[in-house]
């Protein structure tokens, strides 16, 4: 591969499709693709040469790696996110809390169903806050609200929310933010100021029901968010 690299074929930060995207030559080569295995039930691998040793695979490479892909989970570092298995939305089938990270709801199309790690979050609110993804008045536009009928904030902007409580029961302290709560596996609170130079990002897994959950949680968030107003 490195000769090839040296002859000019391709480049070690290439991606490496059309075998597979989203992952480069570099990558496979020093095992930090992400890719998982195709299989980890070694017992079962083996169990057809134990029986025949001349026992030939009928998985060609390509079977694989399509093996591989279906089993690829998000990018590394991204939050996985879980509930208790006796939650009475997603019961699961052991004692052990269930994986939601793969639920795929009708609405996630349009409801940005995501994995993100906190501090991506918290970048995007301050580039579109702080003027860099927007002109002024398109940014003036955004921020322009009518009135929300449920508790997750005060008021909607354009694909925005102004929130000085969460769920109507943890009051900010220090006036009003603007963001989201993302619920669906874990509960994620993105808030940020008017201006994007505050921001506070918050993970819990689970569903955050409960007024004395949302109160706890609340001590936290606007803990952090007010600790610079």
């Amino acid at each position: 591969m490195l000769q090839l690299v040296d002859e000019g074929a391709f480049a070690l930060d290439d991606e490496a499709g059309p075998i597979v995207g989203d992952v480069t030559v570099r990558q496979l080569l020093n095992h930090t693709s992400g890719l998982p295995n195709f299989d980890d039930d070694l017992v079962a691998l083996f169990e057809p040469y134990r029986k025949n040793p001349a026992h030939r695979s009928e998985l060609g490479p390509r079977e694989r790696l399509a093996l591989a892909l279906e089993r690829r989970w998000p990018v590394p570092g991204l939050a996985r996110q879980y509930v208790p298995a006796d939650n009475s939305m997603f019961p699961g089938p052991g004692p052990g809390p269930v994986d939601m990270t793969e639920l795929d709801l009708p609405f996630n199309w349009a409801g940005a169903g995501s994995s993100p790690r906190a501090g991506i979050s918290r970048a995007s609110l301050d580039a579109l806050l702080g003027g860099e993804l927007l002109p002024d008045d398109l940014r003036a536009e955004m921020l322009r609200t009518v009135p929300s009928d449920w508790d997750e904030s005060d008021g909607y902007g354009l694909g925005i929310g102004e929130v000085t409580s969460l769920m109507g029961t943890a009051a900010s302290p220090c006036g009003a933010a603007w963001g989201h709560l993302g619920l669906g596996g874990h509960t994620t609170i993105a808030l940020a100021s008017e201006r994007g130079d505050r921001q506070v990002a918050v993970m819990v897994n689970g569903y955050v029901l409960s007024g004395e959950s949302w109160e706890a949680l609340g001590a936290v968030v606007w803990g952090c968010y007010c600790a610079e107003a």
